[in-house]
């Protein structure tokens, strides 16, 4: 069975100066319009902190084939579980 593959992005919001939020956001039907599908529950002290978050985060959407549509088991909204506030990206 062939299933098409997911347009997930990953994006970095700062809405205030020194905290950053990943979130993952998908194509809709509408072509080139993306909607949130899951965002950090907590800010991050980096950029870069909360880019290899949010990355953890899409990486639990796919097998090595990436994220596809009418899989069993991967699930469309996910809520993740580690604590960005104390990742230190070196």
């Amino acid at each position: 069975m062939t299933t098409d593959l997911r347009r997930i992005a990953l994006t970095v919001d700062e809405p205030w100066p020194g905290l950053y939020f990943w979130v993952l956001q998908e194509e809709n039907d509408d072509a080139g319009i993306y909607e949130p599908i899951d965002a950090a529950d907590a800010p991050a002290k980096s950029y870069h902190a909360a880019l290899a978050a949010g990355y953890i985060a899409l990486q639990s959407l796919c097998g090595s084939a990436g994220p596809r549509q009418g899989e069993q088991g991967v699930p469309l909204f996910i809520s993740p579980s580690i604590d960005v506030m104390h990742t230190t990206i070196q």
